[in-house]
């Protein structure tokens, strides 16, 4: 067994966790975070978006994301060992227990309401789901369309052997059904409840974000959250979108830490005035990695679309700035290829 660091050690030899009474998230208008956040201002948005007509454009360069084969054989055979491979993006599968899990699948080559224009893929897609034995567990943490996608949605209800089951947040059922996944297959949580799936076990735990489909009318009318996967003595946590508060992540940490392997969200940050709120960079990626007592971290949520303004790339760089300045390990807290499976 890995030995925790002294630091973790002191971080959980504490009284054990309460959780937070009532349901401060739930509003009359939809759902909030636990902490105050702004979303930017419509004028800050065009001026983001327009002033891009002038700036120079960021030198995005997709060439020097890393990318492997993949072991499809080794996924397809595998009954016993647990296993993590990442897809791209935010987009994970799982392998816990016998059982084969997808986090936010977006296997489609854009992340848009539209399949002609919006955010394309930059990277080519080394697994897809023929590749990958059958699906037995989806975990969808929020609306947005980088992370619930329609069309990997339809060719997982159309699987065969039937439709995967769905645990997702609450609201995000509507979504999940208009993509032709069953209701019966379907389980909602809120913030802090679990369901379990054969041997699994499934947490939904917050996140500083924020929610919507379309672009009228369904603001934070679905809750957003990330995920704990517990399993053979193992936990797994995707924290899903969220912008970095640190009473948060001191809260999570009290609740599910120290977890075995974190899939920490790296990328889609810039410019930090508009993103704050809702995307963490690599430096607060580590501060969480902290929160939660991570024995060992990927880097996901990067390298796939160019959805914001820093290069594609540069989440690389400045993760290992950040590793170095908070005294963690790169070993530790690794960078993987798209396509690249650990064995845990």
């Amino acid at each position: 067994m890995l030995k925790r660091p002294d630091w973790m050690a002191a971080m959980f030899n504490r009284l054990p966790y309460q959780a937070r009474p009532g349901k401060t998230h739930h509003g009359p208008a939809g759902y909030r975070n636990l902490y105050p956040f702004a979303l930017p201002s419509l004028a800050s948005l065009l001026y983001w978006k327009l002033s891009s007509l002038w700036r120079q454009p960021p030198d995005h360069r997709p060439e020097m994301i890393p990318v492997c084969a993949g072991d499809a054989a080794a996924l397809r055979t595998n009954r016993r060992r647990p296993s993590i491979t990442w897809l791209g993006h935010a987009s994970s599968f799982i392998q816990l227990e016998g059982m084969n899990v997808l986090i936010d699948p977006v296997l489609s080559p854009r992340v848009s309401p539209f399949g002609f224009v919006g955010p394309k893929r930059q990277v080519a897609m080394p697994l897809d789901l023929p590749a990958l034995p059958r699906i037995d567990l989806v975990l969808l943490t929020h609306l947005h369309y980088d992370h619930l996608d329609f069309a990997t949605l339809r060719r997982l209800a159309g699987q065969q052997g039937g439709a995967p089951h769905i645990v997702l947040p609450l609201g995000v059922s509507r979504a999940a059904r208009a993509a032709g996944i069953p209701a019966e297959r379907i389980v909602e949580l809120d913030w802090w409840q679990a369901c379990r799936h054969g041997p699994l076990r499934i947490l939904l735990t917050p996140a500083h974000h924020w929610s919507n489909r379309g672009p009228w009318g369904d603001l934070n009318r679905a809750l957003w959250g990330g995920f704990l996967l517990e399993g053979g003595g193992k936990k797994i946590w995707f924290p899903g979108d969220t912008g970095y508060r640190a009473e948060l992540f001191h809260e999570i940490g009290l609740h599910i830490g120290p977890v075995d392997f974190a899939l920490l969200p790296i990328g889609a940050y810039e410019p930090r005035k508009i993103m704050r709120a809702q995307h963490v960079n690599p430096e607060e990626a580590v501060r969480i990695f902290r929160h939660v007592a991570a024995r060992k971290a990927w880097a996901v949520h990067w390298g796939t679309f160019i959805l914001t303004d820093e290069p594609i790339q540069q989440p690389m760089a400045e993760l290992a700035m950040a590793l170095r300045e908070q005294h963690v390990s790169a070993a530790d807290f690794m960078l993987p290829a798209i396509g690249e499976t650990i064995w845990l």
